[in-house]
């Protein structure tokens, strides 16, 4: 199959190990291949026994066992859905060097191998995938998204970059230690997986004479204005992942929910 075919086809795949077989029978397609961008799916393949829906608002935190196991239940449908947003940046990198699909796949075979972890954490835990029902806002976020320079904000840079402000905030408190491990692999992992999209936001950006900061603030005024954080921001996580003070900046914009 051609290469957004096979992209398009991990996306549909209900289970993990399926979207890892396509996944890593792709080839990056050689420098400045274009297509023309597919009409997305309205939903992503998932496991049989995986429903749509609101889970439990239950307030009882992470410190008692079934609150740890809803956070993780939701952590391991962001690392899956993680999955499906990194194919999708790849179908919109029409004309990319080999390189950024290299990082594509590289990427989302990391969020395979992260929803992995979760769901033996969970599955072990008496609780597996599908106890609660999941949420698409993220595959609907980026759906939304016209072009590639919009995804490489909207996606690694905002959405999945609060994913290190909340492990930043959680890693310290937590007591179970094998939720800690996984959590703890899943957070420097995805430093490295922010900070590819910083490199080819920037890429992206100086192929097109813009600024790359301006054009970062622009489009996170535009699709988040006053969304507000649940967790401070990391600063520590988000300079290693190549964040700036200005984009920090913005970023500390709206204070963070008490």
């Amino acid at each position: 199959m051609s290469y957004p075919d096979g992209l398009l086809a991990a996306i549909r795949a209900g289970e993990a190990a399926e979207k890892d077989a396509i996944l890593a029978a792709l080839a990056p397609p050689a420098d400045g291949s274009v297509w023309d961008m597919p009409a997305l799916p309205e939903r992503p393949g998932r496991p049989a026994g995986v429903v749509e829906g609101e889970a439990s608002r239950r307030r009882r935190g992470i410190c008692t066992p079934g609150g740890l196991r809803r956070f993780l239940h939701a952590i391991w449908h962001i690392e899956y859905e993680a999955v499906d947003l990194a194919c999708v940046l790849a179908l919109r990198g029409s004309g990319m060097p080999a390189a950024f699909h290299a990082d594509c796949l590289r990427v989302a075979r990391e969020e395979v191998a992260h929803a992995g972890m979760v769901a033996r954490w969970l599955r072990d835990a008496g609780y597996p995938p599908g106890s609660e029902p999941v949420h698409h806002r993220l595959w609907e976020a980026a759906r939304a998204c016209t072009d590639l320079g919009e995804q490489l904000v909207v996606v690694p840079r905002f959405l999945e970059a609060r994913g290190l402000d909340v492990n930043a905030g959680l890693l310290p408190t937590l007591r179970d230690a094998s939720a800690h491990a996984v959590l703890a692999r899943i957070y420097r992992d995805e430093i490295g997986h922010v900070a590819t999209g910083t490199r080819w936001h920037r890429t992206w950006c100086a192929e097109r004479g813009l600024d790359a900061e301006e054009h970062f603030a622009q489009v996170v005024r535009a699709r988040f204005a006053g969304e507000a954080g649940p967790w401070q921001l990391d600063r520590d996580g988000r300079m290693q992942a190549g964040f700036s003070e200005a984009e920090l900046a913005v970023l500390s914009a709206t204070p963070p929910r008490a």
